[in-house]
């Protein structure tokens, strides 16, 4: 069965940088979220280009990942959401608008905060969103976990091929691992099926981007379903021709760092009209300046 994400590092990997990332700016502050089995690599690139364009930049690992496939399989989806508020919380103390910006089961993770925190989520990115896995794969997957009862929390699917990128260089980069927990693709149904009513109380600006050629989240299903309940009144859906799952690192991810980079921009605000940290308001007398991230 192929990886519904990004994968692990590997052993002979070692030279891929796969630890959360922090990048300074002002104006705006982005939140990165990787995916299923991902790491934060898949999101630096895309970091790399928002700090140039100056925005302050924080990449956040979720629990269990980046680590050997065991410790994947100890958590569920509450530890990944819970490394995701607490990553937003680095951002929030500086008082600037916030966007955040998902990859995969990351995009489910990023629209479950914007749905949890509309106040502070002044944005909101779904990037080859896992709403949906192929219909055989989730039948499968639903089967098993009827079928297989307890023991399915010590198997694991092997994993012989590369990630699903289709530019062959950055395939045979990208970090990878053989070994995936069966019970982790369990738990992305779970967590998607939590979030995907609550699409309908997103109302902040998204943009939705996904790749026709997508064998791990198919497009449409993906796409229509997001659009069409996403009560955001203003949404943009962009869809790619040569890429695969992993957009990010893929043939055309100069594309989706230029789109998402347009997004965030237009949240920036001048020094003078951000708005002071709620730390800041209760106790005013602590006036000294934030340093970057």
């Amino acid at each position: 069965m192929k990886s519904f994400s990004d994968e692990p590092p590997s052993p002979d990997r070692l030279g891929v940088d796969t630890s959360e990332f922090d990048f300074p700016g002002e104006g705006v502050s982005v939140l990165l979220v990787h995916g299923l089995t991902g790491t934060p690599y898949e999101m630096r690139s895309l970091g790399e280009q928002l700090a140039a364009h100056g925005a302050r930049v924080h990449g956040v690992r979720l629990s269990g990942h980046a680590e050997a496939p065991e410790a994947l399989g100890q958590v569920g989806y509450e530890n990944w959401y819970e490394s995701v508020v607490q990553g937003f919380e680095e951002l929030r103390q500086y008082g600037e608008p916030n966007v955040v910006v998902g990859l995969s089961m990351g995009a489910v993770l990023a629209a479950r905060l914007a749905a949890d925190q509309p106040e502070a989520v002044a944005g909101l990115v779904m990037l080859a969103p896992a709403f949906f896995l192929p219909p055989a794969r989730s039948i499968v997957l639903r089967a098993v976990r009827m079928l297989g009862g307890g023991i399915t929390n010590q198997l694991y699917l092997y994993n012989s091929m590369g990630s699903d990128i289709h530019d062959a260089s950055a395939r045979g980069l990208h970090p990878r691992c053989a070994l995936m927990p069966l019970n982790a693709p369990f738990k992305l149904l779970d967590l998607s099926a939590l979030v995907r009513p609550r699409l309908a109380h997103i109302t902040q600006p998204a943009l939705v981007m996904h790749a026709r050629q997508d064998h791990t989240c198919p497009m449409r299903k993906n796409v229509n379903f997001v659009m069409k309940h996403l009560a955001s009144a203003e949404k943009r859906a962009i869809e790619l021709d040569e890429s695969y799952h992993v957009i990010t690192v893929d043939s055309e991810k100069d594309r989706v760092a230029h789109e998402v980079i347009e997004f965030v921009d237009r949240f920036r605000v001048a020094p003078a009209t951000r708005v002071a940290p709620a730390a800041a308001r209760v106790a005013p007398a602590v006036t000294g300046a934030r340093t970057a991230l």
